[in-house]
């Protein structure tokens, strides 16, 4: 026996032990321990007889044995690598859960005797805004202002960890309109657009029967949409009855402005990534701009913390074979919404992609 050839069949022997040892505390799964003990022992049964493992290789038509083992380690090292991606994922999931949940029932709390004392007086007050901010101090008070003087009365503003001034911001508004339902529900730190969402839904989904509503507007608060595009919205509510109605920015009637060409082609790709992937025939898919009842709303369950959201979305209306129409609406690519620091870029499309591909196949 060669010295390699010994040191071999330690390393294998250490591998498995320390496969048995992290069974026993529970550490690893049955299917995990099959892989462990299996890998250990076919490479002490190789390290043995080389002639044994050229004629493994052989049967996968390799030219030396010793690439089996080279090929049989990168599978298990994308296999691990998986596994422990979907851990690490489960915990974010987990933290992010546990933040939206503190974040619910702080704003609960705070705002029972209003919520509870708020009295509809119009049609509008049976909507909803959804507002997600992270760092959007420099506009968001005018889009509440917005809101406001469109004559909607209620507005949660899910505060995602911003460091600027935004939470200063929402709190003066909140008490400018005091006479209006105005909430705050604070992240303790930055989760994403996901997350922030997940406590909206989650909040008003609990809470919608107090709050008098029917209806949940998800609207950005970077300036980017048009409020008066919530006259088009309740038209087509009283013209075409649906589960929800989506706003989008590629059929007749809608209106980009500044929008780029990268950005044109990027949305588009998106569209027919979501179709293949997830069935879905909205034309875009991407859009934050929706009205969905609150029956609808209570049937939808997001995850992602980040803009994979709007894929899960996509995929649950199409699962659940929600009823919608579309809606042209009006978007302003602004300066402020183009390059702010931390606004999504065209190269993190990339990344979302891959995370579509990885929730979609890999994620359990």
């Amino acid at each position: 026996m060669s010295l390699l050839q010994f040191i071999i069949i330690i390393a294998a022997i250490v591998f498995i032990l320390f496969g048995i040892d992290l069974y026993k505390r529970k550490k690893m799964n049955v299917l995990h321990f099959i892989v462990f003990l299996g890998g250990g022992a076919a490479v002490i049964l190789f390290a043995f007889n080389q002639n044994l493992l050229n004629t493994f290789g052989q049967f996968f038509g390799l030219a030396r044995g010793a690439d089996v083992l080279v090929y049989g380690a990168i599978i298990l090292l994308f296999y691990f690598y998986i596994e422990l991606l979907n851990q690490h994922t489960k915990n974010k999931y987990q933290l992010t859960r546990l933040i939206s949940r503190k974040a619910i029932n702080e704003t609960y709390n705070k705002e029972k005797d209003h919520i509870i004392n708020f009295q509809n007086t119009t049609e509008k007050d049976d909507f909803i805004f959804n507002l997600r901010v992270y760092n959007e101090g420099q506009v968001v008070g005018g889009v509440i202002d917005e809101i406001i003087n469109a004559g909607f009365s209620k507005i949660l503003v899910i505060n995602d960890g911003s460091q600027d001034n935004t939470q200063e911001i929402i709190e003066a508004k909140q008490k400018e309109y005091s006479n209006k339902l105005i909430m705050i529900a604070s992240h303790d730190i930055n989760r994403g657009g996901g997350a922030a969402n997940q406590t909206g839904y989650n909040f008003i989904k609990k809470y919608g029967d107090l709050l008098k509503i029917k209806w949940f507007v998800g609207y950005d608060a970077d300036g980017q949409m048009d409020i008066n595009d919530m006259n088009t919205f309740m038209k087509t509510m009283h013209e075409h009855k649906a589960d929800l109605y989506i706003g989008s920015r590629f059929i007749k009637g809608a209106k980009t402005e500044n929008m780029s060409q990268t950005r044109k082609i990027i949305l588009w790709i998106s569209k027919l990534v979501t179709r293949i992937f997830y069935g879905s025939q909205v034309s875009d898919p991407h859009s934050g701009y929706r009205v969905i009842s609150l029956s609808s709303l209570r049937k939808i369950e997001l995850l992602a913390d980040g803009m994979h959201y709007a894929n899960e979305l996509n995929e649950q209306i199409h699962r659940n074979k929600m009823k919608y129409k579309e809606v042209p609406i009006t978007v302003r690519y602004t300066e402020y919404s183009t390059t702010k620091a931390h606004r999504q870029k065209n190269s993190n499309s990339i990344k979302l992609g891959l995370e579509m591909i990885y929730r979609k196949i890999f994620f359990r």
